[in-house]
């Protein structure tokens, strides 16, 4: 029934339903006006001949006429229909059709015979009529069913014309030709348009269905207005992210959907401002961010619309889409956070605060301000024995007394580890320096976690701009040059940077620069420090002092440049040398005199420490037995399983371990029973006013004590004078050092003591004296 066109199978049913329902109406109207030219031919013809045949033909024709419609109607009236049904029902058309058509036929051929001049221009009308009739049928079957038999009889009718006219008769056969084309033409094409139209209506129909399901399960919703802006079918979907019913949602576009929030936020760049006017510019937007107010609680919406256009191109309102992204903007503004924030502390991180101190910079002309480094003191020795979760709190706590410390339009920053900076909003260098006094001595105060009390300190380095400088880069330098002046000159203060610093930093440099060639050079001597019996003034061993003999500044300390020899990464080398060195004058010495040699901190962390004291041991010529390491309490607090396994390693080959400075640090028993000491030696701050001071005493006192029941010797470092000496023998000190004895010699000096006995000339202690000391 789809003559003309290829029609896919999947629509052939669905086709055959619209061209039946099509059909029926346009066959209700052809019916209603082929009874009504019956009825003026009835009344044309009235008077002519065959009255009672041609009545008789013309009933038969109306008839025909009746029952197509009476089919056509019931078919409209169906409730359900298939396409077999459809099928049957063209069916049943095409033979009424062509009965109706050869009734036809046969009335014109019967009015043609007995037509005068007048009839004739009704005849004419009629046959055109009657061709013309078909051309809108459709489907094709039907309108050719009809169309064939009337271009039969029309033509025969044609012929009986009285008088013929041969011209009328070929205008009738041309206008048959072109209804025939038209029929196959217009089908075709009504065809192709009713499956293009099938084809729209399901897509449309899936596209209202997805719509329908995008409603019910995205967080999105479609929205609409009219050309004067007001919403149109609210969706169930918008009502329950705005918490409204839908009659809160009557008014015009955008008030009548963000509700209050319009009445509080209209500010001129407003995002609402801004909707408000491309709103009314009837301009298309896409993922607006605005906010709304839902219950008190500010959230935030995507808005995308598009203006609609009617044919005449003039606005008949807007189409569009909107999305809660309340959780997503919250989660970008946490991104965002904690890209310019430090995520344990909360403080600004080193890129905001590099963002704020280049604008601080570009405005200190009209304000000035102060910059603070800050750093914290002894902080490693709380992450290495309390762990890193207690370094953490203690990070968390140190960050909110500095908030505490500061005005709300000051900076504070944490650049990494324990390092802090702050941005003070001030010109006056005493107010900066007042703040500081306050951060370090909150920040001082102790810490309480897990039922343990923690103590840190803090150093703190202040620079103002613009007087020191007006870039980023020379505040952040001078700054840094206060904080290692008051970490050098005892840590727990702040220090105010002035140009000396710079000139001190860049001797440092010139001085660091140099010790690199000192290597080189060779300018590296040792100078040893005798080691007494208290008991019989014997040496018993030295201390290595290592001196640099630098060629201009003449004989420096190892205090001068020791901590710029780790800045440089050249400690290991020189205490390689110091180690192989003092072996090698050592083996020259009596059998029962040692040799002492400090270990700095990261000695102690080098992995092949053990094999570097085994190579100087071999290279030197040195029993193990006479050869001690000195380690410092703090370097002990730095120590990791490897380091502790090269310890026992070392004491299991007979070097003897030395924890010197002992009191001065972190003193714990833990450690001393941790590792495999065999001396302890007194730091000299307690020596110095033995005698004076009742606690220096009993601190000595118990050292000794604890150092006994441990087994292990006590050196005391110091010793200035003979009742020093006394004192110490009195208390069962076994050992001693000093300037009493000896300043640091160079090794030949040393070699020539030994020789001499010396010593025991310079100080012989005598027991009464060592009694009346004791006895006061």
């Amino acid at each position: 029934m789809a003559e003309g066109v290829r029609v896919p199978e999947d629509l052939t049913e669905r086709l055959l339903l619209d061209q039946a329902a099509d059909f029926s109406y346009m066959i209700l109207g052809i019916s209603i006006l082929g009874l009504s030219s019956i009825s003026l031919l009835f009344i044309g013809f009235l008077r002519m001949d065959e009255f009672w045949l041609r009545s008789v033909v013309m009933g038969g024709v109306c008839v025909c006429y009746l029952v197509i419609f009476r089919r056509a109607v019931l078919w409209l009236k169906r409730d359900h229909s298939s396409g077999p049904d459809a099928k049957a029902y063209f069916t049943v058309m095409v033979r009424l059709l062509v009965v109706l058509g050869i009734g036809w036929d046969i009335m014109l051929v019967m009015l043609m015979r007995h037509h005068n001049v007048g009839q004739l221009s009704l005849m004419y009308g009629i046959f055109v009529g009657c061709l013309a009739t078909p051309v809108m049928v459709s489907p094709i079957a039907c309108a050719l069913a009809y169309w064939a038999p009337i271009c039969v009889g029309i033509f025969f009718a044609a012929l009986l014309a009285d008088p013929f006219e041969p011209v009328a008769m070929l205008n009738l056969v041309a206008f048959m030709g072109l209804t025939g084309f038209c029929i196959f033409y217009v089908n075709s094409r009504l065809n192709e348009r009713a499956v293009s139209a099938i084809r729209l209506e399901e897509k449309s129909e899936v596209i209202k269905l997805l719509l329908r399901d995008f409603e019910e399960s995205a967080s999105d919703w479609l929205w609409e207005t009219n050309e004067a802006l007001e919403l149109q079918q609210v969706s169930q979907r918008l009502t329950q992210v705005a918490h409204r019913p839908v009659e809160s949602f009557r008014g015009e576009f955008p008030r009548a959907m963000l509700g209050e929030i319009m009445n509080y936020d209209h500010r001129p760049g407003s995002p609402i401002d801004r909707l408000c006017r491309i709103i009314k510019e009837h301009s298309s937007f896409r993922d607006m961010v605005v906010p709304v107010l839902i219950n008190g609680e500010e959230r935030y919406w995507s808005l995308t619309g598009k203006p609609v256009l009617d044919k005449s191109g003039r606005f008949s309102g807007y189409h569009g889409v909107g999305s809660d992204i309340t959780g997503q903007r919250r989660q970008q503004e946490q991104i965002a956070f904690l890209a310019r924030h430090d995520s344990l502390t909360k403080l600004a991180n080193r890129v905001l605060f590099s963002e704020m101190l280049h604008q601080a910079c570009d405005n200190c002309e009209q304000t000035g301000f102060a910059l603070l480094c800050l750093d914290l003191d002894h902080f490693k020795i709380v992450n290495d024995t309390l762990g890193h979760a207690t370094g953490d709190g203690v990070l968390v706590s140190v960050a909110e007394r500095l908030r505490g410390c500061i005005r709300e339009f000051d900076i504070a920053a944490r650049l990494g580890g324990d390092e802090f900076a702050i941005i003070l909003v001030t010109e006056d260098p005493q107010e900066a320096a007042g703040i500081a006094s306050r951060i370090i001595e909150r920040v001082s105060r102790p810490y309480h976690f897990d039922g343990q009390m923690v103590q840190v300190g803090m150093s703190a380095g202040i620079t103002m701009a613009p007087r020191d400088s007006r870039n980023p880069s020379g505040l952040m330098k001078n700054a840094d040059l206060a904080l290692y002046r008051a970490k050098a000159e005892g840590r727990g203060a702040w220090r105010l940077y002035d140009v000396e610093m710079d000139e001190r930093q860049k001797d440092r440099r010139i001085l660091q620069s140099a010790l690199r060639q000192a290597v080189l050079r060779d300018e590296f001597r040792l100078e040893y420090q005798p080691l007494v019996d208290l008991a019989d003034g014997r040496i018993i061993g030295a201390e290595a002092l290592l001196r640099w003999q630098h060629p201009e500044r003449g004989l420096l300390a190892p205090g001068e440049f020791i901590a710029l020899a780790e800045e440089a990464g050249l400690i290991g080398q020189i205490g390689e040398w110091v180690l192989g060195q003092a072996c090698r004058e050592a083996a020259g010495w009596p059998e029962h005199v040692g040799i002492a040699v400090n270990l700095s901190p990261l000695q102690f962390r080098d992995s092949g420490l053990v094999e570097i004291i085994d190579r100087a041991l071999a290279q030197g010529g040195l029993a193990p037995e006479r050869l001690e390491l000195e380690i410092t309490e703090t370097t002990m607090l730095e120590t990791n399983s490897e380091t502790v396994d090269a310890l026992w390693q070392l004491h299991g080959r007979g070097v003897r371990i030395a924890l010197d400075d002992f009191g001065t640090g972190y003193s714990s028993l833990s450690y001393l029973r941790r590792f495999p000491f065999d001396k302890i030696k007194i730091d000299r701050s307690f020596i110095r006013d033995l005698g004076y001071e009742k606690d220096d005493s009993s601190i000595i006192l118990a050292i000794i004590g604890l150092a006994e029941r441990m087994s292990m010797v006590v050196t005391a470092e110091g010793v200035e004078t003979p009742k020093q000496a006394q004192i110490l023998k009195a208390y069962g000190c076994g050992q001693a050092q000093g300037y009493l004895f000896s300043r640091p010699v160079p090794g030949v000096v040393f070699a020539q003591i030994l020789e001499a006995g010396m010593l025991q000339h310079k100080w012989k202690p005598q027991v009464s004296q060592i009694g009346q000391v004791a006895a006061q």
